[in-house]
């Protein structure tokens, strides 16, 4: 059903890093949280499937955060980035990764890499996608489910941790490699596209986006370019119409890609003003 929440003005899908898609934990949060976190479960050497690492998370400041060529964390001490350092060094190395320097100040710590294929590692967090966060089941079910793509796209994973903390509900997020681009929006990545009512998934799909899970009607994870959707309504067709070719417009000027659009009829006409609204469009581009 077309519900008036299709109707915004514009809606953004953000990258699951940073929400997205997928919701990354902020560095804000960890802080805010000021909880006492109890010591982790390092990741075991012969806790491997598919060649990825994996283990579970318990303690935040483990969790690393990824961007350019480097991963990042916020740790309250030196000590504790250090146990940050000494567990992502050598999973940065299992994958031809080259550890360089680090930098701690004022809580933020960076771990800088060099890779000598040019791949980077990226990371995508589970917690916003629709699943029995109760069942173990259900939760290794989704996680092969978002594995086996991108090891089909050659996107190798390269770690995957279950994340047992009480700010979270049981939840897990995936490490990977690809390659990067100056603008982050058009690095291709696992992503989360959620908006307000049903996704078009044919016209995604039909753009040569690969759909890797239709996680419900208004929910899809991806691997791609950044996808971004504005809605539109008129009093007609016609004006609708209208609105698309003006917003593919703005879009040429702007060096943004349109991919595809969909004009339908609203299941109810609204009133606004003088003006009755009964026609709508979803506009779907890359960011």
């Amino acid at each position: 059903m077309k519900k008036i929440a299709m109707l915004s003005a514009v809606m953004f899908c953000v990258s699951a890093a940073k929400a997205s898609e997928l919701r990354n934990l902020s560095l804000n949060e960890i802080k805010a949280s000021k909880l006492e976190l109890p010591l982790p479960s390092a990741p075991e050497n012969g806790a491997v499937k598919c060649g990825h690492v994996t283990g579970d998370i318990t303690k935040l400041h483990l969790l690393a955060q990824t961007a350019k060529s480097l991963l990042f964390t916020s740790a309250d001490t030196a000590a504790l980035f250090k146990e940050f350092t000494d567990m992502w060094k050598p999973i940065l190395e299992k994958f031809g990764l080259k550890p360089t320097t680090t930098e701690y100040t004022g809580h933020f710590g960076t771990l800088n890499y060099e890779s000598s294929n040019g791949l980077v590692v990226r990371d995508f967090f589970a917690e916003r996608l629709h699943y029995d966060a109760l069942s173990v089941t259900a939760m290794e079910t989704l996680k092969h489910e978002l594995l086996e793509p991108l090891e089909r796209a050659g996107m190798t994973p390269v770690a995957s941790f279950n994340i047992k903390n009480e700010i979270f509900r049981p939840t897990f997020n995936i490490y990977y490699l690809t390659k990067p681009d100056a603008n982050p929006s058009h690095e291709i990545k696992l992503r989360h596209l959620m908006r307000g009512d049903d996704i078009d998934f044919d016209i995604l799909q039909n753009a040569g986006i690969t759909l890797v899970k239709k996680d419900t009607s208004f929910s899809l994870v991806y691997i791609g370019k950044e996808v971004g959707f504005v809605s539109k309504v008129g009093v007609s067709e016609e004006a609708v119409n209208k609105k698309v070719s003006d917003y593919k417009k703005y879009l040429t000027e702007n060096k943004l890609e349109f991919i595809g659009s969909r004009t339908f009829k609203l299941d109810e006409t609204f009133i606004v003003g003088s003006s009755t609204l009964t026609h709508g469009a979803n506009i779907y581009f890359y960011q």
